[in-house]
This record gives C-alpha cells, structure tokens and sequence, in this order.
C-alpha cells in the first residue's frame, strides 16, 4: 500500500500543509497573519522564475520545430479550445443559477465608491510594451509571449547560427526547469503560511451574505472539476490520458488553491504536463499561452456575477442578455491577467459593458474574491486537459500504459480511437 501512495507523497504533504494552514487560519487569526509574509516570499520566488521561464521555454520549443504550418495549427486549436473551454462553464452556470437564484435573501451595503476607467480595454498594452524592458515584468505576459514566438520563428530561420543559438536555449531550458524544482521544495511551507493568512483574513460576515451564491459556485466547480477534466481529458486521448492526468493533477490542484493565480501555478503545471506524457514542444508551446487565454473558472464567475447582480437589482435577463453574458465571459476569460489583483479589471469590464450602476463594482469585487481559488482552480486545471487536446489535435500524442510504454498515433487513429 504504501509504494502505491509513494508517487504521491509530495501531493499527500502539500495538501496536509494546506489543511493545517486553513485550520491556523480559522481558529488562531493572529498566527495566520504573522505568518504571511513566509507565503509571499514563496509566492515571489515564482514569480521572479515567470518570466524566464515563460521567454526561454516558448522560444526554445518554436526554435527547434522546422514545420512552421505545424505551429500555426497549435495555435489555431489553442485559441479555438479556449473559447469552447470558457462558453461551457459560463452557459452552465447560467442554466443552474437561473434554477436556483443565488440572490434570494441577500441585502448588501454599499460602502465603497468606484472610478470606472472609461470602460475602455486598453489592447495595445495588452500585447505589446513601450520598450524591451517592459518584456521583463510578469505584468507583461503576453506581449513577452507574443514577442518570444517571434524570436522563436526569427532563431528557426537563422540556418546554422540559430541552431546554435537554439541549443543553448534548450540547455538554459532545462536549468530553469531545475530551478522550478528546487523552490517547489518549499511549496508545503509557502503554501500552507499563505493559506492560513488568506483564510484569517476573510470576513465570515460576507460570506454568510453571499452563502447562496458561493455554495452555487463552489458545488458547480466541484462537478465540473471532476466530470469536465475526465470528459476533457477523455478527448485528449481516451482512458490512458484520463488516467495520466488524475495521476498527475494533484500538485497543481494544491498549488492553484493555494496561490490563486494561474501563472503562479505555471512551472508546476508545466511540470505536470510533462509527466502526464505530453509532448514536449506541445507543453512549452500551449501552457504559457493557455495560461493566458484558457480561463474557463474566470468565465464561470464572471457569468455568475451578471445573473447575480441581475438578480439583485430585478432586471429581466433576456436571450439577448444572456448571448451578451456569453460574449462577456469568453473575453474576460482571455482579457483578465493570471496574477492575483487584477485591479478589478473584470468587474469594471462588466459593469461598464451592461451600463450597470457603478455601485453595483463592490458586489462583484466580494462575489470574485470570495471564489477566487475554486475559479483559479478550473483555469489551471483545465489547462492541463487543454494541452492535451492540442496534442490530440495537431498531430501526434503520447500516452503512458503501466508507467513505461509510451505510444504515438496519429492523428486519424486516435479519432477512430475516441470515436
């Protein structure tokens, strides 16, 4: 029994640390919050290997591959998966929330005074920075994404003067990889310090304000985590890719509730990946992007915050309101940053997009921060079963039988496969 549990044992730990880090939370507040500060030094060291990672890894990978059309169809399934990714979360919450309004009984005061930006999305700051400097801060993710698949494509087409450089990259690759697992061996104590600050400093007066709405979110998370990531993975690659990811899903899981940030989870959800058996080129090409653009949990609470707020100012929620919700949804699943503290830029987005009061601005902000780790949770798992989809999709995929095998089909046989 327990060489069974030895592949799990790093899991076992990390999610024992989190349950104690909850339970200091709860019942010695002050502990907790001195603690904090242990969390964010963890939380930093991520941080700090982001942008490293995220630079090398996809320039490295997009270097090595000579069949550019098959680069373009990864980011055509990537983009394509990610917004089906965020319409099914966000049309089924929908469905259940206008079953079950997850407003009844609520009564809120208003207390805060919000500034809405214009209601303007500012894209050029989005995708591109002002100098190369600004390539450097995680706050600038994608646009260091958008410029390493450039010098990436540039180092491929440099003859024998980019493969040299490509070697090197790949090299620098697997230091930085390196790097990801040594501060991973201070995930138990980062983690669980972090969670016990969060769970002292949560006001339990709005949460039983909101119990409604939260129990709603949290019980359709649970269901989709579990049915979403086995049908998710099922398409990716039928039983032995379901079984490969549930193998491999823990840490991330853990990591993802503990952070509550997408790209803080990123090296250990690259990491993962590539344990499930997943390409490798696949992985450092997808994840980095996925990370910013497949946000199927913030899809869901964004859908849940318009039939909320809806709901709580007794506004009819039409058809035409509810394909609004969808569209509303899909772009703040790929607007919205992957670090925590995004500057409310998903609720203003919705405010200002549906001509909502502005008071309305601290409703969503205490429904999203409230939800936040199981929404982070969705996104980061659900990357996982995203990659393995663009695998499926885009030519070959490997699976692992009994720890060893490694079997590659093609793309046609693992339709008929799944079929």
């Amino acid at each position: 029994m327990w060489k069974r549990l030895e592949p799990y044992k790093s899991s076992i730990i990390l999610l024992f640390a989190l349950s104690l880090g909850g339970v200091i939370g709860i019942y010695i507040p002050e502990l907790a919050l001195k603690l904090q500060p242990i969390g964010k030094i963890f939380l930093n060291l991520l941080f700090m290997i982001i942008v490293p990672l995220v630079g090398v890894s996809v320039m490295s990978s997009i270097a090595g591959m000579t069949d550019l059309k098959k680069l373009g169809r990864i980011l055509g399934v990537i983009f394509a998966v990610s917004i089906v990714m965020a319409l099914i979360p966000a049309a089924g919450i929908v469905g259940l929330a206008t079953l079950f309004d997850p407003a009844q009984g609520v009564t809120i005061t208003l207390t805060e005074d919000f500034k809405s930006g214009g209601g303007e999305m500012d894209f050029v700051s989005m995708v591109t920075t002002s100098d190369f400097v600004g390539l450097l801060s995680k706050s600038n993710i994608l646009a260091l994404i958008i410029m390493s698949v450039i010098a990436g494509i540039a180092i491929g087409q440099s003859g024998e003067q980019g493969k040299k450089i490509a070697e090197s990259l790949n090299g620098l690759n697997t230091v930085i990889m390196k790097i990801v697992s040594i501060i991973m061996i201070a995930a138990p104590v980062g983690l669980g310090c972090y969670f016990a600050a969060t769970m002292a400093s949560q006001d339990s007066q709005l949460l039983l304000t909101f119990a409604r709405a939260i129990a709603m979110f949290f019980a359709a998370t649970l269901v989709y985590f579990v049915i979403g990531s086995c049908f998710y993975s099922w398409i990716g690659g039928g039983m032995p890719a379901v079984r490969a990811f549930w193998k491999n899903a823990i840490e991330p899981s853990a990591t993802a509730l503990g952070t509550c940030s997408s790209l803080g989870t990123l090296p250990v959800s690259i990491r993962a990946a590539k344990a499930m058996g997943i390409n490798k080129d696949i992985v450092d090409i997808s994840l980095p992007l996925l990370v910013n653009l497949n946000k199927g949990g913030v899809a869901m609470i964004a859908a849940l915050k318009i039939v909320f707020i809806y709901s709580i100012l007794g506004l009819d929620f039409t058809i035409e309101t509810f394909f609004l919700t969808m569209l509303i949804s899909v772009l703040s699943a790929i607007i919205v940053g992957g670090v925590p503290g995004g500057a409310f830029l998903g609720e203003i987005f919705i405010v200002t997009t549906l001509g909502l009061p502005l008071e309305t601005i601290p409703m969503l902000v205490v429904l999203g921060t409230i939800t936040d780790a199981p929404a982070t949770l969705i996104n980061v798992i659900h990357d996982l079963n995203a990659t393995q989809i663009v695998e499926r999709f885009t030519g070959k995929f490997r699976s692992e039988e009994g720890g060893n095998a490694v079997v590659e089909r093609t793309t046609a046989e693992t339709t008929t496969e799944v079929a």
